[in-house]
């Protein structure tokens, strides 16, 4: 089934269940199934999620400004803003795979080298995340497009290696080939994106998604945001001693050469 879709997605876009189903011999419950098992609540919602991403070609920029074309004239503007960005972060949290959650955490933790990779409207998601994992366990670099050669930074990795990508609409063609081929060097892909069906999907061992009903990156940021702090506090606490460590370090700093008291 999901080689199937991988290889024939306008299939899905314009197709029904059943004639998915009898397509590639299976039946219609197996198409729902499929479905329920991306985390979709049904195939209506796949169905017009596959028909976004491939005849949706509007810029994030233009599904922002769409979003709040209703809150126009809103005296509570800041409130209905936050309280959207809190709902948001609730619902990812409920749908986040605690399995997958663990995983990437021992991943992370353990990895002798860790790439994280955005760009453009992705790149601040990739920066914090990468900033922090580096004050928490060392060793973790942002691939940098302005000053990073792309080849070298990718034949750096290796087998105990995790490569983070952030992709999110419209998804940067350079991610997908640094993910492609991180892939081939047999490093671990965590992929955070707005779809399970985004293109880096195919090649990421843990995809975490952030959806709205646009795809607006500038709105899942808080979200995302969220996610990768609780990320980032659950490989401080698996390598509790290693933090412990570079945390004294860090204190042992002359701060007043630095700050302002």
């Amino acid at each position: 089934m999901a080689q199937h879709f991988l290889a024939n997605p306008e299939s899905f876009a314009t197709n029904s269940a059943g004639q998915i189903g009898n397509e590639i011999k299976v039946s219609e419950t197996t198409v729902f199934r499929f479905c329920y098992a991306l985390g979709y609540s049904g195939f209506s919602t796949f169905q017009k999620d596959i028909q976004y991403q491939l005849l949706n070609n509007q810029s994030s920029l233009f599904e922002f400004h769409s979003m709040k074309n209703e809150l126009v004239g809103d005296e509570n503007l800041s409130k209905r803003m936050m309280l959207r960005d809190s709902e948001m972060i609730a619902q990812t949290a409920e749908r986040l795979n605690l399995d997958d959650y663990e995983r990437a955490v021992e991943q992370l933790a353990k990895a002798n080298r860790i790439l994280v990779s955005g760009i453009r409207s992705s790149h601040a998601m990739a920066h914090w995340f990468s900033f922090t994992l580096e004050l928490i366990r060392g060793n973790v670099r942002l691939f940098r497009p302005d000053m990073d050669d792309l080849i070298i930074r990718i034949r750096e990795l290796e087998e105990t290696s995790v490569f983070v990508a952030f992709s999110f609409h419209r998804y940067a063609l350079e991610t997908l080939n640094m993910v492609k081929e991180a892939k081939r060097l047999g490093a671990f892909i965590i992929g955070i994106s707005d779809s399970e069906v985004s293109p880096i999907a195919e090649y990421a061992d843990i995809l975490f998604t952030v959806q709205l009903p646009k795809k607006s990156t500038l709105d899942v940021a808080p979200a995302v945001f969220s996610l990768m702090n609780a990320l980032v506090a659950g490989v401080s606490l698996k390598n509790s001693e290693q933090f412990q460590r570079r945390m004294e370090l860090y204190e042992e700093l002359h701060f007043q050469n630095f700050f302002v008291e």
